[in-house]
């Protein structure tokens, strides 16, 4: 007989859960569409989120080099003559090449050296021009770049250093070295704005460099362009340095730590954003869960009357709010991923990647806010008076 009782009161309860869900909707509307916006904002935000550290890494590349591998200081490599200079390109591009690749944005091997053009000395510098390019997208160039890394018929200089010597893009000028005897003649095919020392050098292929300086398969140092920044980089500077015990490699600390800084801004801003739309979310689905309960009060009365006690009354009003939330996030989660794709493309002009687990973190938030908005409705729910509502009270 129990048994009987109790499957009645589940069965009138599933009863009025889908006649409250079914009967009018403006109610439900309200608190389902608060729902959805806010889960939709946890998820792009989520998404942009978990993708924003490389995103936003990959846009602040295009303000230089972050990274630089030098010889250690000190310690002569294996091999050298006692007056060879840095290191050998080969041991450079075996420590760049340790750099995961989807992390390296560019590198090059950078030769200085002082030479005589026809009007003046100045400073050359031997570079890999495509990895160049990668490394300084921000230069503002007249003419063009030089596309390969072994061009030894072209160079470019800076700007002042051709307004100083006259020259133009297209003009022949002659490199010469006097202390190695060495001496060829280039073509300016691009004049370098770059706004700091650059703009008084001149830069050739790195091979070219090296036979005018006598350093053949030498070089400086190189200056890398990676994404990472903060505890990453550092990281990465440690793994090269146990890979390469000759070899320091460092972040460059004042360009690292800004876009540390930048993204701590960006990730701050984004979570008062998230938890401000939850506390808006949860105030709405509060109002509209008490408005359904005070409207319910005759329905739960006589549920009480017939026997139901509170707990069966407190399931009812939370399995409620649980399908509307469940039907909310499902909605959110859909409106949230197109909407992380404008913001992707509209800052980053990428598209954002789907991570997983933004399904249960959506969810999960989104159950702990509607909970939180039912506990006010859930204490109204319990206190009706069967016997007031059958007087009519």
């Amino acid at each position: 007989m129990a048994v009987v009782k109790q499957k009645g009161r589940w069965a009138m309860s599933l009863r009025l859960l889908v006649k409250s869900l079914l009967g009018p909707t403006s109610k439900i509307g309200v608190a389902l569409a608060s729902l959805a916006v806010g889960a939709a904002v946890v998820s792009a935000l989520t998404s942009l989120y978990l993708d924003i550290s490389i995103k936003m890494s990959e846009e602040l590349r295009a303000f230089g080099a972050n990274f630089m591998v030098a010889p250690l200081a000190g310690e002569a490599e294996a091999g050298a003559p006692p007056t060879a200079r840095g290191m050998t390109t080969e041991r450079l591009e075996a420590a760049i090449a340790s750099v995961p690749a989807d992390r390296l944005v560019g590198a090059s091997p950078y030769l200085y050296g002082l030479v005589r053009l026809d009007l003046g000395n100045a400073v050359m510098v031997g570079v890999d021009f495509p990895g160049l390019r990668r490394l300084s997208p921000y230069w503002q160039v007249e003419g063009s770049w030089i596309g390969v890394a072994f061009d030894d018929r072209n160079a470019m200089v800076g700007r002042r250093l051709a307004e100083s010597m006259g020259l133009k893009v297209g003009d022949g000028v002659t490199i010469l070295n006097r202390a190695e005897g060495q001496q060829t003649r280039v073509t300016i095919k691009g004049i370098i704005d770059a706004g700091d020392q650059e703009d008084d050098q001149i830069f050739v292929a790195l091979p070219l460099a090296q036979r005018l300086l006598g350093l053949a398969g030498r070089a400086d140092f190189a200056m890398l362009s990676v994404v990472a920044q903060g505890p990453e980089a550092d990281a990465l500077a440690a793994t090269i340095t146990r890979e390469f015990p000759d070899v320091s490699a460092r972040p460059i600390r004042k360009i690292s730590q800004s876009d540390g800084q930048i993204l701590g801004k960006i990730d701050g801003l984004m979570a008062l954003v998230a938890a401000t739309i939850l506390v808006i979310t949860t105030l709405c689905v509060n109002a509209t869960l008490t408005a359904m309960v005070a409207r319910r009060t005759p329905e739960i009365g006589l549920q009480k009357a017939l026997g139901a006690d509170n707990r069966a009354i407190v399931a009812q009003v939370l399995a409620e709010t649980t399908l509307i939330c469940l039907v909310g996030v499902v909605l959110g989660l859909i409106i949230g991923y197109g909407l992380a794709q404008v913001l992707g493309q509209a800052v980053f002009n990428a598209w954002v990647t789907f991570r997983p687990v933004v399904i249960p973190l959506t969810l999960g938030v989104s159950l702990v806010a509607a909970l939180i908005a039912a506990v006010l409705p859930v204490r109204g729910a319990v206190r009706v008076a069967p016997a007031r509502v059958l007087r009519g009270e």
